[in-house]
This record gives C-alpha cells, structure tokens and sequence, in this order.
C-alpha cells in the first residue's frame, strides 16, 4: 500500500432502499488515495449495490458520498424521516401543554427542525445535482489560463485546434467519470454490437474526444497493457474468451484515467486458472497508475492477498472493519469467524479437520434493549456491536 493519508473517497451512513428492502443500511467507511479496499461478503449482502450506489447508478436514500473531498451523491430520506418524526413528536407534546407560552416554544422549536431538514435537502439536491458541472467549470478555467499565453504570441491553427478540442473536453467531463467500474460478469457488460475499439473508446468519445488518430492510439495502448493486441480491435466480444473480456472490461475503464476503480467481482464468473491472471494484472496496473481500488468479492482468499483493508458486509450493514493482516489475525464478529472458517485450505488432512462455524444472529446477539453501532474495538478495527459485546472484544483483544 502506498503511504498516503489522503482520503479519496468517503461513504458516510449510506443507506438504499428499495421499498421496504434495506440493501444498505447505514454504512460508513473511507477510501485512502492509492490504498486497495475489499468488501466481502455473501450473496445478498449489499456490496454491490454499494458500489453502485458509490458510481451513481442509483440515487441512494439517504447518507452521503464525497469524492476528492466533493459530496457526488447525497440522500434526502433522513431529512424527511427527520420531519415526520419531528412533527409527530411535537404535536403530541403540544397537545398535553397547557401553557400558551409552552406551546409557542414547542411550535417555534417545531419550526427551526423543519427548517433545519429542508435547507438540508435544499443543499443534498443541489450537491447532487451540480457537482459534475462545478467541477467541469473547473476545468475549462484550468483549460484557458493553460492556453492563454500559448495563444498570446499568435494564432498557430494547430494550437488553435488542439485548444478548442481541449476545451471541448474539458466541458464534457464530468467528476463521476474520475471512477471506473469494473463489472462482474464480462459478456453481460459488454455491448455484442459494438466492437472492442468501439467498446474502449466510448468514454473517449462521450468525453469529448474528437481526433480519431488520438483514439485508436489510446486504444492500442490499452490493448497492450490488459495483455491483448492491437489486432484485437476489430474484433466483436463474442470472438474472446471469458478472461480475455474481463480484461476488455479493465481496458474500457482505466483508459479515462480513473482515480478510482470499483472492481465488482471482476473474477468470479471466471475460471479459476485465469482468475490469478485478472487479479495480478489489476495489481500490475494499480502499481503502475497509482490506482485506488474498491475490491468487491466473496472470496476472502483473493480479498486478502489483493486488499490493504477490509470490510465485511452482512444483510446490509458493515460488521467490521480492519486491515487485511489484522482481520485475519484477529477476527471478531461472528460472521467473520464464520466466513473465515469456510476457506479451504490445499491440505487434505486439515481439511478433514476444518470445523465450519454457522453465523446464527439470534443466538450469537441480544439486541432487544442496547442497541449495536459500528465501534472501534482497537486502532483501524471496527466492529458492530453494543456495549456488552464492545468490553468482550476490547478484552479479546488486550489478550491477543
């Protein structure tokens, strides 16, 4: 992991529903600049919509996401919950007052709640809304001080071009497209009508990007970096293997020069031959470009020799939180332990050996009165769990 205490990316009580489905319920983590973040967990867990929710693909409930220190995403539903609760609350305490000036004071401090609430929504739709415009009017003012005294001297026609192509880019570019998505499955992410230089350049293109000979030359480059060639880019999806899309796939997303790279599962719907191949190439090229990478798997094997930190998803929360070597070392949620135990090991004699251990909620937790948050047990580990549990695990630990 690079030394860097930047945070580039930062998720605060992200929640999305859909419907009555909590997906993600309350998840908070940060992602430092050049660092690798895995998130495990079962199928069903959230982590996906996570990452999906982190890219924008959908309009998360409540919570919020900054990315480069910018809120891009931003939820309302906890100003709303926070209106009706408020009202619903107030109404009742007004009704049993039986002083006017009491009453004036609860309905005045009603009011300034109410207005808290929609001044805060007020904000997370014009975050939400705006944040790709900011930024891109950022970059045209960089583009024209940039050219300005280039252009003082006289106007050179391909200087001029090279600037107008430039501006044109710069206002197509939106932050979001600063991260990349890497999906799970190759064939299903890939558009069978399009070829693999159409495929690669069509965030070029969306960008702005508008000299063909620029284009096909990034494609190349691509090409050679996932380990293809050039050749290759006359060709439809249908004619690659499963590994060879995959790395299709990390072509199309790390030409926009990404800062941030969320890799969902990139090789679990590969076989496990070609899986090595995928994830030393991700790591080649995060080496190479100064990557920061959020890491999706089930896998906690592949998660701990590719991560720095992990966090462990489970029915939508997050249930702990370490970095890898910690969290192998020392696990103490439940589910973890219970995860863990499921890894085999190329060992036949340990494998007769190896006890699983089932996670059961009910039994391992009594949540009925106090109430489990997410709490740091030691120095980067965080666990979810109430008081009772925390001083269990704080000892668990001074042991260890």
């Amino acid at each position: 992991m690079q030394e860097n205490n930047e945070t580039l990316l930062r998720v605060e009580h992200l929640c999305q529903y859909f419907g009555q489905n909590k997906a993600v319920d309350d998840v908070s983590f940060e992602i430092k600049k050049g660092e690798v973040f895995g998130l495990v967990g079962e199928s069903g867990c959230g982590k996906t919509t996570t990452g999906r929710s982190i890219i924008k693909l959908y309009d998360i409930t409540s919570g919020n996401v900054y990315f480069k220190g910018i809120r891009i995403a931003a939820g309302i539903g906890s100003y709303k919950k926070a209106i009706e609760d408020a009202k619903n609350e107030y109404s009742e305490k007004v009704k049993a007052a039986t002083d006017e000036s009491e009453k004036k004071r609860l309905k005045d401090e009603l009011d300034r709640i109410i207005s808290e609430n929609k001044e805060n929504i007020k904000r997370a739709e014009y975050d939400r809304n705006n944040c790709d415009r900011e930024y891109s009017d950022e970059l045209v003012a960089k583009v024209k001080k940039e050219y300005e005294a280039k252009l003082a001297n006289g106007s050179n026609p391909e200087l001029v071009a090279e600037y107008k192509n430039e501006l044109h880019k710069a206002k197509h570019t939106k932050l979001v497209t600063q991260i990349q998505m890497i999906f799970q499955d190759p064939i299903a992410s890939l558009d069978p009508r399009m070829t693999v230089r159409e495929i690669i350049s069509e965030g070029l293109v969306i960008q702005g990007e508008r000299n063909k000979k620029v284009i096909d030359e990034k494609v190349y480059e691509m090409l050679e970096l996932v380990g293809l060639v050039r050749e290759h880019a006359s060709r439809y999806p249908h004619e690659f293997s499963g590994g060879q899309r995959q790395r299709i796939g990390v072509a199309r997303s790390i030409i926009m020069n990404p800062d941030l790279i969320i890799a969902d599962e990139p090789v679990s719907a590969l076989d496990v031959s070609i899986q090595a191949q995928v994830i030393n190439l991700l790591n080649e090229l995060r080496h190479r470009f100064g990557l920061t990478i959020l890491f999706i798997a089930h896998d906690l094997s592949v998660v701990k020799y590719f991560s720095d930190r992990i966090g462990v998803m489970y029915f939508g929360k997050m249930v702990e939180l370490a970095s890898s070597d910690e969290l192998f070392r020392n696990p103490l949620h439940p589910y973890t332990k219970s995860l863990l135990s499921a890894i085999p090991l190329p060992d036949p004699i340990y494998e007769k050996q190896r006890q699983r251990i089932v996670y059961n909620p009910l039994a391992e937790h009594d949540y009925t009165v106090d109430k489990p948050s997410l709490r740091e047990v030691c120095d980067g580990h965080f666990v979810q769990c109430n008081d009772a549990e925390f001083e269990k695990y704080r000892k668990i630990v001074s042991r260890n």
